[in-house]
Protein backbone atom coordinates (compact mmCIF):
# COMPACT_ATOMS: atom_id res chain seq x y z
CA UNK A 1 0.00 0.00 0.00
CA UNK A 2 1.72 3.37 -0.81
CA UNK A 3 1.49 6.06 1.82
CA UNK A 4 3.84 8.54 0.44
CA UNK A 5 3.35 11.91 -0.29
CA UNK A 6 4.34 14.99 -1.62
CA UNK A 7 4.25 18.30 0.15
CA UNK A 8 0.94 17.47 1.58
CA UNK A 9 -0.57 16.54 -1.55
CA UNK A 10 -2.80 13.11 -1.69
CA UNK A 11 -1.03 9.72 -3.12
CA UNK A 12 -2.21 11.01 -6.28
CA UNK A 13 0.87 13.10 -6.90
CA UNK A 14 3.36 10.33 -6.03
CA UNK A 15 1.52 8.13 -8.89
CA UNK A 16 1.60 10.95 -11.02
CA UNK A 17 5.91 10.24 -10.83
CA UNK A 18 5.43 7.06 -10.66
CA UNK A 19 3.42 7.09 -14.32
CA UNK A 20 6.39 9.32 -15.16
CA UNK A 21 9.25 6.97 -14.86
CA UNK A 22 7.08 4.10 -16.35
CA UNK A 23 7.17 6.67 -19.65
CA UNK A 24 10.47 7.27 -19.40
CA UNK A 25 11.28 3.24 -19.82
CA UNK A 26 8.50 3.06 -22.33
CA UNK A 27 10.03 5.58 -24.52
CA UNK A 28 13.61 4.43 -24.24
CA UNK A 29 16.64 5.82 -22.80
CA UNK A 30 19.19 6.12 -25.62
CA UNK A 31 20.36 9.61 -24.75
CA UNK A 32 21.30 11.77 -21.68
CA UNK A 33 17.63 13.68 -21.76
CA UNK A 34 14.75 12.57 -23.29
CA UNK A 35 12.33 15.05 -25.39
CA UNK A 36 8.65 15.41 -24.65
CA UNK A 37 7.66 18.12 -27.07
CA UNK A 38 9.62 21.25 -27.83
CA UNK A 39 8.82 22.58 -24.21
CA UNK A 40 9.37 20.03 -21.88
CA UNK A 41 12.22 17.24 -21.61
CA UNK A 42 13.09 15.08 -19.00
CA UNK A 43 16.37 13.08 -17.52
CA UNK A 44 17.47 11.58 -14.53
CA UNK A 45 19.18 7.98 -13.22
CA UNK A 46 19.07 5.40 -10.62
CA UNK A 47 21.71 4.53 -8.39
CA UNK A 48 22.41 1.63 -6.24
CA UNK A 49 25.34 0.36 -4.14
CA UNK A 50 26.96 -1.94 -1.82
CA UNK A 51 29.40 -0.73 0.81
CA UNK A 52 32.14 -2.83 3.05
CA UNK A 53 33.61 -0.91 5.84
CA UNK A 54 36.52 -2.90 7.86
CA UNK A 55 37.62 -1.22 10.65
CA UNK A 56 37.62 -2.22 14.41
CA UNK A 57 34.38 -4.45 12.97
CA UNK A 58 33.72 -5.15 9.85
CA UNK A 59 29.78 -3.98 8.22
CA UNK A 60 28.42 -4.50 4.78
CA UNK A 61 25.60 -2.69 3.42
CA UNK A 62 23.51 -3.07 -0.19
CA UNK A 63 20.84 -0.11 -0.77
CA UNK A 64 19.13 1.30 -3.80
CA UNK A 65 20.47 5.22 -2.58
CA UNK A 66 18.78 7.61 -5.09
CA UNK A 67 15.90 7.68 -7.95
CA UNK A 68 15.43 11.38 -9.80
CA UNK A 69 14.01 13.03 -12.04
CA UNK A 70 14.56 16.25 -13.79
CA UNK A 71 12.33 18.05 -15.90
CA UNK A 72 13.82 20.80 -17.98
CA UNK A 73 11.24 23.66 -19.24
CA UNK A 74 12.54 26.00 -22.21
CA UNK A 75 10.43 29.07 -23.29
CA UNK A 76 13.55 30.88 -25.24
CA UNK A 77 14.78 33.06 -23.28
CA UNK A 78 13.25 31.81 -19.47
CA UNK A 79 14.09 28.24 -18.79
CA UNK A 80 12.96 26.16 -15.71
CA UNK A 81 13.79 23.04 -14.43
CA UNK A 82 12.21 20.79 -11.70
CA UNK A 83 14.65 17.84 -9.89
CA UNK A 84 12.71 15.52 -7.57
CA UNK A 85 14.34 12.54 -6.25
CA UNK A 86 13.95 9.74 -3.37
CA UNK A 87 16.78 9.31 -1.15
CA UNK A 88 15.22 7.79 1.97
CA UNK A 89 12.25 5.43 1.45
CA UNK A 90 10.78 6.73 4.54
CA UNK A 91 10.54 10.67 2.98
CA UNK A 92 9.49 9.05 -0.13
CA UNK A 93 9.41 11.58 -3.08
CA UNK A 94 10.66 15.33 -2.12
CA UNK A 95 11.72 18.09 -4.58
CA UNK A 96 15.28 19.04 -4.55
CA UNK A 97 15.68 21.87 -6.15
CA UNK A 98 13.61 24.10 -8.51
CA UNK A 99 14.45 27.29 -9.90
CA UNK A 100 13.68 29.66 -13.07
CA UNK A 101 16.50 31.36 -15.29
CA UNK A 102 15.74 34.42 -17.59
CA UNK A 103 18.48 34.84 -19.94
CA UNK A 104 18.53 38.69 -21.43
CA UNK A 105 18.84 39.14 -25.37
CA UNK A 106 22.36 38.92 -26.58
CA UNK A 107 22.43 42.49 -28.38
CA UNK A 108 21.07 44.43 -24.89
CA UNK A 109 23.36 42.13 -22.66
CA UNK A 110 25.11 39.37 -23.64
CA UNK A 111 26.13 36.92 -21.38
CA UNK A 112 23.82 38.05 -18.52
CA UNK A 113 20.88 35.54 -16.41
CA UNK A 114 19.55 36.11 -13.68
CA UNK A 115 18.41 32.13 -11.83
CA UNK A 116 15.75 32.35 -9.22
CA UNK A 117 14.29 29.26 -6.56
CA UNK A 118 15.89 26.70 -5.21
CA UNK A 119 19.12 26.02 -6.78
CA UNK A 120 22.84 24.38 -6.06
CA UNK A 121 25.66 26.24 -4.96
CA UNK A 122 28.45 27.19 -7.40
CA UNK A 123 31.46 26.19 -4.72
CA UNK A 124 33.04 23.30 -5.13
CA UNK A 125 34.74 20.77 -7.56
CA UNK A 126 33.75 17.50 -6.63
CA UNK A 127 29.53 17.09 -8.01
CA UNK A 128 26.35 16.86 -5.88
CA UNK A 129 25.43 13.51 -8.16
CA UNK A 130 26.79 10.58 -8.45
CA UNK A 131 26.23 11.05 -12.44
CA UNK A 132 28.90 13.90 -11.80
CA UNK A 133 31.49 12.39 -9.75
CA UNK A 134 34.71 10.38 -11.05
CA UNK A 135 34.27 7.75 -7.83
CA UNK A 136 31.84 6.49 -5.24
CA UNK A 137 32.30 8.96 -2.36
CA UNK A 138 33.13 12.23 -1.78
CA UNK A 139 36.06 13.60 -0.65
CA UNK A 140 37.05 13.62 3.23
CA UNK A 141 35.50 16.05 4.90
CA UNK A 142 33.72 18.17 1.84
CA UNK A 143 33.14 21.43 3.21
CA UNK A 144 30.66 22.54 0.28
CA UNK A 145 27.08 24.13 0.65
CA UNK A 146 24.38 22.06 -0.98
CA UNK A 147 20.88 23.49 -1.99
CA UNK A 148 20.21 27.19 -1.63
CA UNK A 149 17.05 29.62 -1.35
CA UNK A 150 17.55 33.10 -3.35
CA UNK A 151 18.66 34.76 -6.52
CA UNK A 152 21.84 34.67 -8.64
CA UNK A 153 23.21 36.33 -11.22
CA UNK A 154 25.38 35.75 -13.65
CA UNK A 155 27.82 37.28 -15.84
CA UNK A 156 29.73 35.64 -18.75
CA UNK A 157 30.25 38.78 -21.42
CA UNK A 158 33.70 36.44 -23.37
CA UNK A 159 33.92 32.55 -22.97
CA UNK A 160 37.35 32.97 -20.76
CA UNK A 161 35.69 34.37 -18.07
CA UNK A 162 32.58 34.60 -15.92
CA UNK A 163 31.03 35.68 -12.90
CA UNK A 164 28.49 34.90 -10.57
CA UNK A 165 26.69 36.29 -7.53
CA UNK A 166 23.89 34.74 -5.18
CA UNK A 167 21.72 36.40 -2.24
CA UNK A 168 20.62 33.85 -0.14
CA UNK A 169 18.23 33.37 3.18
CA UNK A 170 21.16 30.26 3.86
CA UNK A 171 24.62 29.15 2.19
CA UNK A 172 24.69 26.41 4.55
CA UNK A 173 21.05 25.45 5.57
CA UNK A 174 18.77 24.30 3.22
CA UNK A 175 15.46 24.39 4.75
CA UNK A 176 16.62 27.97 5.98
CA UNK A 177 14.00 30.84 4.58
CA UNK A 178 14.00 33.75 6.93
CA UNK A 179 15.91 36.93 4.81
CA UNK A 180 16.59 38.10 8.32
CA UNK A 181 20.10 36.42 8.54
CA UNK A 182 20.62 36.23 4.76
CA UNK A 183 23.85 34.74 2.85
CA UNK A 184 26.01 35.40 -0.03
CA UNK A 185 27.84 33.72 -2.54
CA UNK A 186 30.39 34.68 -5.27
CA UNK A 187 32.57 32.96 -7.73
CA UNK A 188 34.70 34.14 -10.63
CA UNK A 189 35.63 31.37 -13.27
CA UNK A 190 38.42 31.44 -15.71
CA UNK A 191 38.96 29.60 -19.27
CA UNK A 192 42.46 30.85 -20.19
CA UNK A 193 42.52 27.90 -22.73
CA UNK A 194 40.33 25.23 -23.34
CA UNK A 195 42.01 22.60 -21.63
CA UNK A 196 42.40 24.56 -18.27
CA UNK A 197 39.27 25.80 -15.83
CA UNK A 198 39.99 27.53 -12.89
CA UNK A 199 37.60 29.24 -10.32
CA UNK A 200 37.77 30.89 -7.31
CA UNK A 201 34.72 31.95 -5.12
CA UNK A 202 33.76 32.87 -1.64
CA UNK A 203 30.52 32.03 0.59
CA UNK A 204 29.26 33.83 3.55
CA UNK A 205 25.98 32.71 6.16
CA UNK A 206 25.32 34.96 8.81
CA UNK A 207 24.33 32.42 11.80
CA UNK A 208 22.23 33.77 14.26
CA UNK A 209 25.29 33.80 16.77
CA UNK A 210 28.13 33.76 14.06
CA UNK A 211 29.41 34.10 10.88
CA UNK A 212 30.61 31.24 8.89
CA UNK A 213 32.77 31.70 5.67
CA UNK A 214 34.38 29.37 2.93
CA UNK A 215 37.22 30.53 0.40
CA UNK A 216 36.79 27.84 -2.54
CA UNK A 217 39.67 27.49 -5.15
CA UNK A 218 40.38 24.68 -7.53
CA UNK A 219 41.77 24.41 -11.19
CA UNK A 220 41.37 21.55 -14.04
CA UNK A 221 43.11 20.69 -16.67
CA UNK A 222 41.54 18.09 -19.26
CA UNK A 223 43.59 16.76 -22.29
CA UNK A 224 42.47 13.87 -24.33
CA UNK A 225 42.05 10.73 -21.64
CA UNK A 226 43.47 12.54 -19.09
CA UNK A 227 42.08 14.99 -16.40
CA UNK A 228 43.56 16.48 -13.50
CA UNK A 229 42.46 18.09 -10.46
CA UNK A 230 43.51 20.28 -7.19
CA UNK A 231 41.48 22.06 -4.59
CA UNK A 232 41.78 24.18 -1.25
CA UNK A 233 39.29 25.33 0.68
CA UNK A 234 39.66 27.48 4.05
CA UNK A 235 37.50 27.75 6.12
CA UNK A 236 36.65 30.53 8.92
CA UNK A 237 34.81 30.87 12.29
CA UNK A 238 33.64 27.12 11.26
CA UNK A 239 30.24 25.83 13.48
CA UNK A 240 29.31 26.75 16.55
CA UNK A 241 33.02 26.46 17.73
CA UNK A 242 34.02 28.49 15.76
CA UNK A 243 37.31 27.31 14.25
CA UNK A 244 39.14 27.42 11.35
CA UNK A 245 40.16 24.95 9.03
CA UNK A 246 41.14 23.55 5.34
CA UNK A 247 39.97 20.98 2.66
CA UNK A 248 41.87 19.86 0.28
CA UNK A 249 42.03 17.21 -2.98
CA UNK A 250 44.11 16.05 -5.20
CA UNK A 251 42.45 14.19 -8.40
CA UNK A 252 43.42 12.24 -11.41
CA UNK A 253 41.34 10.44 -13.79
CA UNK A 254 42.29 8.92 -16.85
CA UNK A 255 40.25 7.07 -19.68
CA UNK A 256 41.86 3.12 -20.71
CA UNK A 257 39.94 3.07 -23.65
CA UNK A 258 42.63 3.95 -26.30
CA UNK A 259 44.93 0.90 -24.35
CA UNK A 260 42.97 -1.77 -23.56
CA UNK A 261 40.25 -1.01 -26.42
CA UNK A 262 37.26 -1.20 -23.59
CA UNK A 263 35.35 1.77 -21.74
CA UNK A 264 37.39 1.12 -18.48
CA UNK A 265 38.46 4.51 -16.30
CA UNK A 266 40.81 4.94 -13.39
CA UNK A 267 40.71 7.26 -10.91
CA UNK A 268 42.92 7.98 -8.06
CA UNK A 269 42.16 10.96 -5.38
CA UNK A 270 43.92 12.07 -2.28
CA UNK A 271 41.69 14.41 -0.04
CA UNK A 272 41.76 15.90 3.78
CA UNK A 273 40.58 17.85 6.34
CA UNK A 274 41.80 19.93 8.72
CA UNK A 275 40.64 22.00 11.62
CA UNK A 276 41.59 23.57 14.87
CA UNK A 277 40.24 21.66 17.61
CA UNK A 278 41.19 18.48 15.81
CA UNK A 279 43.76 16.51 13.63
CA UNK A 280 43.94 16.47 10.21
CA UNK A 281 42.08 13.36 8.62
CA UNK A 282 43.14 12.23 5.53
CA UNK A 283 42.37 9.16 2.70
CA UNK A 284 43.03 7.74 -0.68
CA UNK A 285 41.07 6.67 -2.92
CA UNK A 286 41.21 3.99 -6.33
CA UNK A 287 38.34 3.95 -8.24
CA UNK A 288 38.37 1.66 -11.98
CA UNK A 289 35.16 2.10 -13.69
CA UNK A 290 33.38 0.49 -16.80
CA UNK A 291 31.04 1.69 -18.53
CA UNK A 292 28.84 -1.03 -19.76
CA UNK A 293 26.34 0.75 -22.15
CA UNK A 294 25.82 4.50 -22.69
CA UNK A 295 23.59 5.09 -19.73
CA UNK A 296 25.07 2.22 -17.33
CA UNK A 297 28.04 2.42 -15.34
CA UNK A 298 29.57 -0.19 -13.23
CA UNK A 299 31.93 1.58 -10.80
CA UNK A 300 34.17 0.41 -7.64
CA UNK A 301 36.11 1.99 -5.42
CA UNK A 302 38.67 1.37 -2.96
CA UNK A 303 39.28 3.88 0.06
CA UNK A 304 42.12 3.91 3.10
CA UNK A 305 41.03 6.38 5.89
CA UNK A 306 45.12 7.25 6.61
CA UNK A 307 44.18 8.69 9.74
CA UNK A 308 41.70 6.48 11.00
CA UNK A 309 43.03 2.82 10.15
CA UNK A 310 39.84 1.87 7.87
CA UNK A 311 39.59 0.76 4.68
CA UNK A 312 36.03 0.80 2.71
CA UNK A 313 35.16 -0.86 -0.46
CA UNK A 314 32.14 0.10 -2.53
CA UNK A 315 30.39 -1.16 -5.83
CA UNK A 316 28.10 1.17 -7.83
CA UNK A 317 25.79 0.42 -10.40
CA UNK A 318 24.18 4.05 -12.08
CA UNK A 319 21.85 4.03 -14.77
CA UNK A 320 20.94 7.24 -16.43
CA UNK A 321 18.31 8.66 -18.62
Amino acid sequence: MITATLNGRSVQSYLCVVAMLMLVFTIGAASAEIKLNDNLSISGFLDMSTVTTMGDETETSLSFDQFEMDFHLNYGSVTGQVDIDSTDPDQGIKLEQGFVTYTAPEDALPGVSITAGRFLSSLGFEAAEPTGLYQYSFSEGIPYPGYQNGVALNVKPIKQAGLYVAFLSSVWDANETDAGTPGIEAQLALTPIEQVTAKIGYALDAMDDYTQTELNAWVSFAQGPLTLAGEIDLLGNWGADGNNGMHFLGMANVSLEDIISAPVGVTLRFSGISLDDSDTSTEFTFSPSYAATENWLLLAEFKQRLDAEETIIAFESLFTY
